[in-house]
């Protein structure tokens, strides 16, 4: 049985005329209250204890998943393939006490999070995931790309010649489509999106889109 979403008051965000959805997945109850504890103010958040839960309760409503890598019975990375699967149009946060590696390259999460995570991190991502999802797919992607380029690079996990590389070349080829990006974003968004990607060794906005 799932929570009841946490908070009523209504906070107005950029597109939505009400509080974004988020669902919390994770098998510790403490973990799923501590993070709904720390989004009510902003979000409608329902948790789900197990990957099955989740998938159950799972619906266009839902615009953020908060997913647990590690769980017992149906694993995270299984659940976030069904729910890549199932037709719900979701961003997706992978939550974990793993320490990030070149297998996110692979995995299709739009933002990874290292355990423990603390409040500040967690509402950043979030908001940054719901604008996000405002949207077109090349941008999607192209910020999911960004933000595992920068998780690896902050673990120092990266390589030229293995995934890290084949990560470094969707970006180019995601760069090359968007062009018009700045165009389509208005300032704050488009500030948004970057803030965090100009100390890291990455060009910044205004070099891509000079």
């Amino acid at each position: 049985m799932t929570d009841e979403p946490v908070g009523d008051e209504r906070t107005a965000l950029p597109a939505h005329e009400d509080r974004p959805h988020v669902l919390v997945v994770d098998d510790e109850a403490d973990v799923r209250e501590l993070y709904a504890d720390q989004l009510a103010d902003e979000y409608d958040v329902s948790t789900a204890a197990s990957g099955s839960e989740a998938l159950d309760v799972l619906d266009d409503s839902v615009e953020v998943v908060l997913l647990d890598r590690r769980m017992p019975g149906l694993h995270g990375d299984d659940t976030l393939e069904r729910i890549r699967t199932s037709g719900v149009d979701v961003r997706v946060a992978a939550v974990s006490g793993v320490s990030v590696g070149l297998d996110v390259v692979g995995l299709p999460v739009d933002a990874y999070l290292e355990k423990p995570v603390d409040s500040a991190d967690l509402r950043d991502a979030v908001d940054r995931l719901v604008r996000v999802a405002r949207y077109d797919d090349r941008v999607r992607q192209y910020f999911a790309v960004m933000h595992k380029q920068v998780a690896l690079e902050a673990a120092d996990v990266h390589r030229p010649d293995d995934e890290y590389g084949e990560l470094a070349r969707r970006r180019e080829a995601l760069e090359s489509g968007i062009d018009d990006l700045h165009a389509r974003l208005d300032h704050e968004d488009y500030e948004f999106l970057f803030r965090d990607l100009g100390n890291d060794g990455h060009d910044s906005p205004a070099d891509l889109y000079a």
